[in-house]
């Protein structure tokens, strides 16, 4: 009988991630050896081939017992390969998220933007800006920071108009045609007058007294309309116009 090659006792390692595989590869190679035994006892095969196929199934034994342990350690390194992938996206989701403490650098970030003619969406489109709802909520909880919000749009409106004047002061693009003929792009000029003509229309809304082209018939809130009613004048005048109209139908 060939002794096995992992002995009961041996000190296999019972938590080796391989241990089901080498018990049954060791059973295979026991039962070879066994098979082996047998037709030497029948004289069909000499000990050197007995020898031969031994070593044979002991280095497939080795051979099977790395590869799978070569996999177990591929197959964990992967998994935590994931597992730290997957704790670095929830860290950085954490970190992408919309601030919403007002602190003094962000107050003035908006309120020196909105003073350029940037309006308020486009800045709050910035990540370390919060989100725009979270800014006219605290406008509508805070006075004195509406107030500032107020103030930034009003000189807002001012940057704008200049950027518009500039605009329209600007030289216009000059393009060749096909026959060396130099002359300015009507495209080019049809476009800095859509943008011009829509930029005073917004500045005519969002300051009607500064840029509106409207007249003013009806009072406002600033300059309410009045209207000055002298009654006793009025009633003495009535009286002379009737005195003066019964003298000459006498």
């Amino acid at each position: 009988m060939v002794p096995s090659r992992f002995p009961h006792g041996s000190g296999i390692n019972t938590k080796c991630p391989v241990k089901s595989t080498l018990q049954r590869k060791e059973t295979e190679t026991m039962s070879d050896a066994n098979n082996l035994e047998t037709e030497i006892e029948d004289g069909k095969v000499g000990a050197f081939k007995l020898k031969k196929k031994a070593k044979e199934a002991a280095t497939k034994i080795d051979a099977i017992g790395i590869q799978e342990l070569e996999n177990q350690i591929a197959d964990k390194r992967q998994q935590e390969t994931i597992k730290a992938f997957s704790g670095a996206q929830v860290e950085a989701a954490k970190k992408i998220g919309r601030p919403t403490k007002r602190t003094p650098e962000v107050v003035k970030e908006i309120c020196d933007r909105l003073s350029n003619g940037e309006p308020l969406r486009a800045i709050c489109r910035d990540s370390h800006i919060p989100n725009w709802d979270t800014v006219y909520d605290w406008m509508a909880r805070d006075e004195g920071f509406a107030l500032l919000v107020a103030q930034a749009r009003e000189n807002g409106v001012e940057a704008i108009a200049q950027d518009t004047l500039a605009m329209i002061d600007a030289p216009p693009q000059v393009v060749v045609d096909n026959n060396g003929v130099s002359r300015i792009d009507p495209a080019y000029v049809q476009w800095t007058k859509l943008r011009a003509e829509q930029r005073m229309k917004l500045l005519a809304c969002w300051s009607p007294n500064r840029y509106g082209n409207r007249v003013q018939v009806a009072g406002d809130k600033d300059n309410p309309l009045q209207v000055n009613i002298q009654a006793t004048e009025m009633f003495d005048s009535i009286l002379k116009n009737a005195e003066m109209t019964r003298q000459i139908e006498e």
